[in-house]
């Protein structure tokens, strides 16, 4: 388990040395291939593949069990998030992460807007209530605030944290998937 970790972080790594924050072919997980190869885990050997079209960069890493993840720069990871977690509306998206897209089980978003956290954690709040979540929790820091909502029936959840960034505006990570 912790060794799979390993990989993905250096998938991580990988990808945000390549930046980004255009959609393009490589946010589909296609582009020029510019590295590839395996790593052993202790658990077996897991592959991984990167992809580049421009600036933006796709990680593909597929585990010894045969799950794959995807780590992308750019627009193109806001695909991975399911229809119950759309995206903030005028954000843009700097990175994320995430399952196979086709599998719709969700994934991970980081992203920057003008809003200020409280109006992205609002936004949210009324997002996830009107897809049928219940807000779970919720938590103010001087540094964040924090919205967490479920859906124990289905399986349905999300959680997002919003910071202030300096200057104005907010940077946010949103998290959102189906078990």
């Amino acid at each position: 388990m912790m060794k799979q970790g390993f990989v993905a972080g250096v998938a991580l790594l990988a990808l945000t040395a390549c930046g980004g924050n255009d959609a393009s072919e490589a946010s589909k997980g296609e582009g020029k291939e510019v590295a590839s190869g395996s790593v052993e885990t202790g658990e077996g050997e897991a592959q991984y593949s990167v992809r580049q079209d421009g600036e933006n960069s796709t990680v593909t890493v597929t585990g010894p069990d045969g799950q794959t993840g995807k780590f992308m720069s750019g627009e193109g990871a806001a695909n991975f998030l399911p229809d119950f977690a759309p995206l903030y509306p005028g954000a843009k998206v700097v990175g994320g992460a995430g399952g196979d897209s086709s599998t719709g089980k969700g994934g991970m978003v980081n992203f920057e807007t003008g809003d200020a956290p409280e109006k992205v954690i609002a936004w949210y709040k009324a997002a996830a209530e009107k897809s049928g979540l219940k807000v779970a929790g919720e938590m103010t820091t001087p540094e964040m605030r924090m919205v967490a909502a479920q859906d124990e029936a289905s399986g349905r959840s999300l959680q997002v944290h919003a910071s202030a960034k300096e200057g104005g505006g907010s940077t946010a990570s949103l998290i959102a998937g189906t078990q």
